[in-house]
């Protein structure tokens, strides 16, 4: 009996463990910057809080990114946040981000999900190292059908993204776009890009948005929510090229 009371102990203890909650924590309150601040030189593209939600478009004249930026640094950490993107807006979700010396041509070096404005190459959920005057991919979707589709213009969108030790997961709207092991960045701030712009573009580009809202992130003991995923795991594909900026 001390047995099989030892046994249902066990058992009971092991359930609750994988029942848990997963701890997850705001980053973003919904009505201000508190805990953030926009990265960028000036003049900077429009960055602001409406309705709940980041919201920004690119302004033309502005030589540099501008970022919605965490004051806080993660390490590991699992990350979900809703985008949603009218028109052919450039952006992305950077995490493990670095800064870089004032006279660097972008503040933010690190790990960037792509929000692909391209209707074409549809690679959003992918992974680039964007480092100042030069940028490589390192996970593209250029073979993945069911990646390339999982996003879609001008409808809420969630991003899940998992950052354990050099593993990096991305999902879009649940489906697995990213299955990445690479170790360059290990520690830094998240980030979500507006596009520099320059003084001769389209000023009906300045019409496309970006919002994000439910920013929500996990930093005590990731790992054990980490969520399985069907892709194989993969390092940097080989046959990307380094590509200056444009």
């Amino acid at each position: 009996m001390k047995t099989l009371s030892s046994l249902a102990l066990l058992l009971a203890t092991v359930l609750a463990v994988h029942s848990a909650e997963p701890p997850w924590r705001p980053l973003f309150n919904g009505r201000d910057l508190t805990g953030w601040r926009i990265v960028g030189s000036s003049p900077k593209a429009y960055a602001a809080i409406e309705n709940g939600e980041m919201v920004g478009h690119m302004v033309r004249g502005t030589p540099e990114h501008t970022f919605f930026c965490t004051e806080e640094k993660f390490g590991d950490f699992i990350l979900e946040v809703d985008s949603f993107q009218s028109g052919g807006f450039n952006t992305g979700i950077l995490f493990r981000c670095v800064e870089t010396p004032a006279n660097a041509s972008v503040r933010l070096h690190g790990y960037q999900v792509k929000i692909d404005p391209s209707p074409t190459r549809r690679w959003t959920g992918g992974i680039f190292d964007d480092y100042g005057k030069n940028w490589l991919w390192l996970y593209t979707l250029e073979h993945d059908e069911r990646a390339r589709t999982a996003y879609q213009f001008n409808k809420w969108v969630r991003i899940r993204i998992e950052a354990i030790g050099g593993t990096l997961k991305v999902w879009v709207d649940g489906i697995p776009t990213t299955h990445l092991v690479h170790d360059k960045y290990t520690r830094g701030t998240i980030a979500f890009k507006i596009h520099s712009f320059g003084a001769t573009g389209d000023p009906e580009q300045e019409k496309n948005l970006i919002h994000f809202k439910n920013v929500r992130i996990i930093t005590e003991n990731p790992a054990r929510f980490a969520q399985p995923m069907d892709l194989p795991i993969r390092e940097a594909d080989p046959t990307q090229k380094i590509l200056p900026k444009p």
